[in-house]
């Protein structure tokens, strides 16, 4: 033991601590990853020896170390200067011929599948953080963005500019993003209780815009693009989730009160009764926007019925699907509406501790996140639910399907994160064993308007099974990409139309990876729902809606998909484990000089097998981009084989 490092050593009482009655070795905690973490970070890969070291601090066996080590893909060494996303929103814009070029320009180039930065992309990923500049004062008050995308869109050298142009009197007060980020970086400007914008700025355009304000005239300025809350672009969406989105600093608490944070907790904490609470998630129809759909107030209710004296509630916010990255506006521009759902959710069911399982390329999300969470409890947030309990962050370690609930309690409990079968479902038996509920980040933000609002106006707006509001990410090889909030209805074309393009694009894939592609032609008979997405044969997932454009190569596509699946398959089941190499195998062959006879006939037949018979989505889906892609698409595929 003498060669433990004191940050190692000091984490021993934590980790050996018999938490949560049902503690053993083979659920050392999630505490193990960030051991492992810093040990290869630091050190690179641990020796026979220090896998017994850290097993014994972490109360686990060596196996279970190394099989830890041996599953997440960041816990291997990495010598990469820069990573490149290859997700398909920065693919389809481009981001292998990205890679290819910072490789010839001497870079060691690390891959991954999705930075959540999907509207800038392709997303070049360096080792560096950016900490946003503001000011405070009594002049003239300035707001922009600090979203990671608004980052990558240039919003610092915008704020730089504003600092060498501006005296101290003046405010720049830092943001989330309102979502329309083909107009950033946006800087708006406070003129008598109106927040007037410009935009998309340069930071050469920086003088001219401040001098426009200053002299009073804004209409004449070719960026000014009026009241924000009159534009267009707005006013045409009906904002829960994204209510305070771009409008304060997401880490003042006394500005998020004042825009209705935690306004019944604050207020009136007795009608967060259960079955209050129940009600009002019924009347609003709300259901679960991780992709399943799954009725929020069925599983709370569940939940609440179990009589296991601990309970847990734990934020989804390992946001794996490429295309997607609403949970990461909010953690990052509201993250006390995520904060606020779930204690009224802890309150609901009796939960005891709260968890945020966070994906580890949320950096940004993860500081203001940890912020908030601090001040909630400063303020008193928590002890609405009881004297004990906390909200953690538990941070991730590469793994897709970490995303899949029963994966995600394996993962938070320091293990390998393969699916578990079911029945029992987490809200019988979930994390260490006890009654949990796992919802993402979206769910539990619209819990807390849901509350605010209430239900009856929420389930007002929408379709009949599909109530209330989408918040669609319209991005790829798209000339518009945004991310909006709208109620569901209309057809998936009418949502471009109103609010991106269709213009130039060939084909959509919808609900990330696993969700199905369609011809752009197609998504004028394609309603906004739950059931029209179903209908059409795909799914809504979590409202990513990925553009390609005339260079889209459907062979290449399903044989990139296919190869995600099976380098991210848990290895649980066989027939994703061994269902997705396969696959790949003869989409490498078909439509090709190697393709053998009867080679359509298994991979329909693999097809079935894995779609029926697999333990959760990602086997169960992954046919699903093959299968819409090699229908619309036949002659990239050698057209029909007659065999």
């Amino acid at each position: 033991m003498g060669l433990l490092s004191r940050e190692l050593e000091s984490l021993r009482g934590v980790i050996m601590t018999e938490e949560y009655s049902g503690w053993d070795p083979g659920r050392p905690g999630h505490e193990l990853f960030d051991i492992l973490k810093e040990e290869i970070r630091s050190k690179g890969q641990p020796s026979a020896e220090r896998v017994r070291e850290i097993a014994s601090i972490s109360g686990t066996t060596a196996a279970k170390v190394r099989g830890v080590i041996g599953y997440y893909s960041e816990l291997k060494p990495d010598n990469s200067t820069v990573r490149v996303c290859m997700g398909e929103a920065c693919r389809a814009r481009g981001s292998e011929l990205v890679a290819k070029f910072l490789a010839n320009e001497g870079d060691t180039v690390g891959i991954l599948h999705c930075a959540g930065l999907c509207t800038s992309g392709p997303a070049v990923l360096r080792d560096e953080t950016i900490v946003p500049r503001s000011s405070t004062g009594t002049g003239l008050q300035l707001f922009v963005s600090m979203d990671s995308i608004s980052q990558k869109l240039g919003s610092e050298k915008v704020v730089k500019s504003l600092i060498q142009e501006l005296d101290n009197t003046v405010s720049i007060t830092r943001t989330g993003s309102r979502g329309l980020y083909h107009l950033e970086p946006m800087l708006e400007v406070d003129i008598e209780g109106l927040r007037h914008a410009f935009g998309p700025l340069e930071p050469s355009d920086v003088k001219d815009v401040l001098n426009t304000i200053i002299g009073g005239n804004l209409n004449s300025h070719s960026l000014y693009l009026g009241e924000i809350d009159k534009h267009p672009e707005m006013l045409s969406q009906q904002r829960f989730a994204m209510a305070r989105l771009g409008v304060c600093d997401p880490t003042d608490f006394e500005s998020q009160l004042a825009l209705g944070a935690y306004l019944g907790l604050m207020n009136a904490p007795s009608m967060y009764a259960t079955e209050k609470v129940l009600d009002v998630l019924e009347k609003a129809g709300l259901r679960g926007r991780g992709g399943a759909g799954f009725p929020t107030h069925l599983k709370w209710e569940a939940a609440s019925r179990e009589r296991d004296p601990i309970k847990h509630v734990v934020a989804n916010a390992d946001e794996g699907d490429a295309g997607t990255f609403i949970d990461r506006m909010i953690m990052e521009g509201d993250p006390h509406s995520l904060i606020e759902g779930m204690v009224i959710c802890a309150h609901t069911i009796g939960a005891t501790d709260g968890w945020v399982y966070l994906r580890s390329e949320y950096p940004d999300a993860k500081r203001t996140l940890q912020s908030a969470i601090d001040s909630a409890r400063e303020e008193g947030v928590f002890s609405q639910v009881g004297p004990n309990f906390d909200i953690t962050i538990a941070v991730g370690a590469g793994s897709y399907v970490c995303g899949e609930e029963t994966a995600l309690l394996e993962s938070l409990e320091g293990k390998r994160g393969e699916v578990r079968a079911r029945p029992p479902y987490p809200t019988q038996e979930g994390l260490y064993g006890h009654p949990t509920i796992v919802n993402n980040v979206l769910t539990f933000s619209l819990v807390s308007s849901l509350m605010r609002e209430g239900g009856e106006t929420y389930g007002a707006i929408g379709t009949e099974s599909s109530k209330g509001t989408v918040v669609a990410q319209l991005v790829g090889d798209t000339q518009k990409p945004t991310c909006v909030e709208v109620p569901f209805g209309g057809t998936v074309k009418e949502l471009f139309d109103n609010h991106s393009s269709l213009e130039g694009v060939t084909a959509v894939q919808v609900g990330g990876p696993l969700g199905s592609v369609f011809k752009a032609e197609e998504l004028a008979n394609i309603e906004l729902s739950f059931e029209g997405l179903t209908a059409a044969g795909g799914l809504l997932g979590h409202g990513g809606f990925v553009c390609y454009g005339s260079d889209f190569d459907p062979r290449s596509e399903v044989i990139d998909w296919m190869t995600f699946f099976r380098d991210e398959s848990c290895g649980k089941c066989t027939p994703c484990r061994i269902g997705t190499q396969r696959a790949l195998e003869l989409l490498e062959r078909i439509g090709t000089d190697s393709e053998k006879a009867g080679d359509r006939t298994l991979l329909a037949d693999l097809d079935e097998v894995m779609t029926e018979t697999s333990l959760c989505a990602l086997g169960g889906l992954a046919m699903n981009p093959v299968r819409s892609t090699m229908k619309r698409w036949p002659a990239s595929f050698g057209g029909e084989n007659n065999e």
